[in-house]
């Protein structure tokens, strides 16, 4: 389960991570626990294509690993952190289906 200095850890993080990965096509970021209360990153590109490209990328995760780190999330948290990537293209096309 995830402590509130974990969570205001993570939220404190989602700007910077925005920033470091908008190169990539990273327009946006958040912190959610799964069911389980383990750690996830959802990260929002606005393509598939850019969803599929930034999914390959080995170095996506340990960047992210490492922006948590310095944000003071604890190491527990970071090592066991999952991380998703999804796209705005298909999350509009959520509502038209």
């Amino acid at each position: 389960m995830v402590d509130d200095h974990t969570r205001r850890s993570a939220d404190a993080a989602m700007l910077p991570l925005v920033a470091s990965l908008g190169p990539v096509g990273v327009t946006a970021a958040h912190w959610l626990p799964d069911r389980d209360g383990g750690p996830v990153v959802w990260l929002q590109v606005p393509t598939e294509a850019a969803r599929v490209a930034v999914q390959s990328y080995s170095w996506v995760l340990p960047q992210v690993q490492a922006i948590l780190t310095r944000v003071n999330v604890e190491p527990e948290h970071v090592l066991r952190l999952r991380l998703e990537v999804t796209s705005a293209e298909a999350e509009d096309q959520l509502f038209t289906e």
